[in-house]
Order: C-alpha cells, then sequence, then structure tokens
C-alpha cells in the first residue's frame, strides 16, 4: 500500500486496513507494506515497524530513494533489493497489491521473481493516467491513453510547466499548442534528446510497463464494474474481476427527520476535483431558511481552496447557512450520517465506488452525485439518490430544490436506501479468489514486531 495510517486516511487506505482487519478475524496474520513519499518527514530508520489497530506494518521511507526521473515515478528498480529484503523477512503466502505508487512496476516484478503468488486491487488510475485522475488540463474527462500517448503527453507538459516555469514550457503548456506539441513528442519520442526525450519517453511507456508488470499478477479486482470496463479496454494485463467494497457501519433505520431546514451534508477533501463549491454555488440558488448545509472535510490539504469555500458562504447575499465541521473520526461517521438527510457528491472526476458513497447508503441516507461512472452504477434515480450533470451547478440546484419543495421526499427515500456488502463480505470474495487460483494462505503465524 502507497501510504497508510496515521498519516493518510483516505479511501485506499480505508479499504486496506478493512481488508487486513477482517482476514485477521478470519485467523490469518496479514502485514501491511507502506511506505512515506520522498518530501514527507524523514524517518530514521530505513523502515520501521508498527501497529494499527494490532495489524503489524512496515513502513519505508521513500525519502532514501527518491524518482529522480519521470521513469521512476512508475518503475524505480533500484527499490528492488529493499522490497526483496522486506519480503524475505515476512515470508508471506501471498502478497495483495492495493497500490503501486512509492512501490511502483518494481514490486510486482520483485514477487514473480521470489515465487510469490500476487494479486491487485485497482483502487484508481495510477496504472493509465501520470495524474491519476483521469482528467484533461481543460477540465474535459479522459478515457485513458490514446493509442500513440499523445494526450498523456500534452497533459504532461501541462505538469512540467507548473513544475518548471520557464520560457519554454510555458509555451508548451499554452492550450493552441498543447495538443500538437504531444502528437509531435509521441512521433519524436524515441530521437528527441537530453531530459525531454528521456521524460516523453516516460511517459509514453508508462501504461505498458505497468500493464506488464501487473501481468504478473494472478488476478485483479476492481470495486466497480466502470474500473473494470476501463481496464480492460485498455488491457489490464491479469485476469480482471469485479469484487465490490464492503463497509461496516451501523445500519440502523434513520430517524424521523424534521419537515424543514433540509439537512445537506458534504464529506470529503476540500479539493477542487470533489467539487463542493460547486454545492455552494448551487445552494445560493434556495430559500436561506429552508436548507442547513455542514461540510466536512481537512482544510489544510488546499488551504487556498478551503478559504475560497468560506468566502463563498459568507460572502453569499444573505451568507449561506453553512458549518465547517473539519474532521471527525471514522468512528463517527453513523452517527453523523444520522443528523443528514441528503448527502451531496458534486465530484468532478471518475470516482471510484468511494466508501463515503456506500456508507451513505448503508446508513439510508439518500444521495445526490455527479453522473460520472463509478458513482452513478450505485445509485437508483429517484429510489436511493439522483444525479446531475457532472459540473452544471444549475442542474445541481434543480436537484436540491426538489428536497426543499417536497418535504417528505429525503425520508421516503431513506426507506429505500441501503447497501448491505460487508467488510467480512469483501474480505471472504477475495480469499475465495486466491483459492480458485489455487493459492490458500496458511492460518495464524507468529511476525516479528
Amino acid at each position: 500500500m502507497h501510504a497508510f495510517y496515521p498519516d493518510h486516511l483516505y479511501g485506499t487506505e480505508a479499504y486496506t486496513l478493512a481488508l487486513a482487519r477482517q482476514f485477521k478475524a478470519l485467523g490469518h496474520a496479514p502485514t501491511v507494506v507502506t511506505a512515506r513519499g520522498a518530501g514527507e518527514p524523514g524517518q530514521a530508520e530505513e523502515f520501521v515497524r508498527y501497529e494499527v489497530e494490532g495489524i503489524p506494518v512496515v513502513r519505508i521511507d521513500r525519502n532514501r530513494s527518491p524518482s529522480r526521473s519521470a521513469r521512476e515515478d512508475y518503475d524505480h528498480p533500484a527499490l528492488a533489493p529493499l522490497i526483496e529484503r522486506i519480503l524475505r523477512d515476512l515470508n508471506p503466502d501471498v502478497v495483495h497489491i492495493a497500490h503501486l505508487a512509492n512501490f511502483t512496476a518494481t514490486l510486482p516484478h520483485v514477487t514473480a521473481r521470489m515465487g510469490i503468488p500476487t494479486f491487485a486491487t485497482l483502487t484508481d488510475f495510477f496504472n493509465l493516467c501520470i495524474t491519476t485522475r483521469l482528467e484533461l488540463p481543460d477540465g474535459r474527462l479522459c478515457h485513458g491513453p490514446n493509442a500513440s500517448r499523445s494526450n498523456c503527453l500534452s497533459c504532461g507538459m501541462l505538469a512540467r510547466s507548473v513544475e518548471r516555469p520557464s520560457a519554454f514550457w510555458r509555451i508548451l503548456a499554452q492550450p493552441a499548442v498543447r495538443t500538437a506539441a504531444g502528437v509531435t513528442a509521441a512521433m519524436l519520442a524515441p530521437v528527441l534528446p537530453f531530459s525531454v526525450g528521456r521524460d516523453a519517453r516516460a511517459v509514453r511507456d508508462r501504461a505498458q510497463v505497468l500493464r506488464v508488470a501487473l501481468a504478473h499478477c494472478k488476478a485483479a479486482f476492481a470495486p466497480s464494474t466502470f474500473l473494470a470496463e476501463l481496464f480492460d479496454a485498455h488491457g489490464a494485463g491479469p485476469p480482471l474481476f469485479r469484487s465490490p467494497f464492503g463497509v461496516d457501519i451501523d445500519r440502523t433505520p434513520k430517524p424521523p427527520a424534521p419537515a424543514r431546514p433540509v439537512r445537506f451534508g458534504f464529506i470529503g477533501q476540500l479539493a477542487y476535483h470533489k467539487g463542493p463549491h460547486l454545492l455552494l454555488q448551487a445552494l445560493r440558488a434556495l430559500p436561506r431558511d429552508a436548507f442547513t448545509v455542514d461540510i466536512w472535510g481537512s482544510e489544510s490539504l488546499s488551504p487556498a481552496y478551503a478559504r475560497d469555500l468560506r468566502a463563498v458562504a459568507e460572502q453569499t447575499v444573505p451568507p449561506l447557512p453553512a458549518r465547517f465541521r473539519g474532521t471527525f473520526a471514522e468512528s463517527g461517521m453513523a452517527r453523523l450520517l444520522a443528523d443528514v438527510d441528503v448527502l451531496v457528491m458534486p465530484s468532478t472526476w471518475f470516482e471510484n465506488a468511494p466508501l463515503t458513497l456506500l456508507k451513505a447508503l448503508a446508513t439510508h441516507t439518500p444521495v445526490i452525485v455527479s453522473d460520472v461512472p463509478g458513482m452513478t452504477e450505485f445509485v437508483e434515480e429517484g429510489v436511493n439518490g439522483f444525479s446531475f450533470p457532472r459540473g452544471d451547478a444549475e442542474a445541481l440546484a434543480l436537484v436540491l430544490q426538489r428536497f426543499v419543495d417536497m418535504p417528505d421526499l429525503a425520508g421516503n427515500m431513506s426507506r429505500t436506501t441501503a447497501y448491505d456488502r460487508t467488510e467480512r463480505d469483501m474480505a471472504l470474495d477475495l480469499l475465495a479468489f486466491y483459492s480458485a487460483f489455487g493459492v490458500v494462505p496458511g492460518g495464524t503465524v507468529a511476525v516479528s514486531a
């Protein structure tokens, strides 16, 4: 896992911890191997050991082996001796990859060389996209690398213009130039000189290198149909199966809600691609006494963006009845959602079965989501939620207005909203897949601390 608790608390980390917790409860001995990324505070030792909820964790320090080129961002052979040393110490029956960042394509090559059966869960778009979000510089969504990889090179030029703000990169990053430059770079990548050529070749080769590495896995799993179909279209490498996330949360029916005001909620990163600005823009069209909105998320991730959100809420005339609630302990999510009538997830990027969405459904909380695959496949219009065109604040306002105009709508939808799959279901599913591929993990064994 590329990053883990206690410093990283997002969806893939939660998925990894849930799997480890369930595997342990089923009599196995999971260990999470993770990393502290380059640029984060360094460690005194090359790797450290600690525990999270009784799960052993081994964490390497990537400050000692930073990526020095675009290629090393996703393929860093110098990591091989350290990875092999850790795996020889742990002697696992199975390696399950939750994310390749920080370990790169090198990890499955090492497990193949060591003869360790390996599986992977595809939790995002790292293997296909240099930004990991499949979002084009102009805000449009991308469906993966084209045949020549010119679209990836175009995105890379924009990223480089931010990293190295020189006149050369500023010119190449201009919209009128970038597309043509991407096509040209794709054609000339084999012969371009110096670091420009090296990085162009790295961007061009990324998806193929990761596909070949992933092919060492016996199978890969996707939590949504959208992600499975996307990777299948680009050639995932190993056999690919859909295995939805499971969530453990109090599924007690939601208590009756007051008719007014409607209590809207947002939970997630306070970052542009999560779309809380769209929610605030949409709420400006509603009567101020008809709703409240609670926004949960850290304001330290993107401080300038968080300040802009507060400014929108406070400087709108009259001000929006918005409360910025900060972060909360995962264990408190059910209590939090009990006081939310409708959860709004206005993301501008391809979400991938976000756990927040699944937990909302499990607690009988109707949702409003952007019409992006990875979320809409879990939403039945008018039954457990609604969708609206991605990025369209006016369309979102019309959906929000429905709950204001129909005081019983949220309560009625709560009774038809559910999500039954648990963490145990998810873990048993993966163990069954292991067994189907001839891999049966041993029982509990002692693991050195």
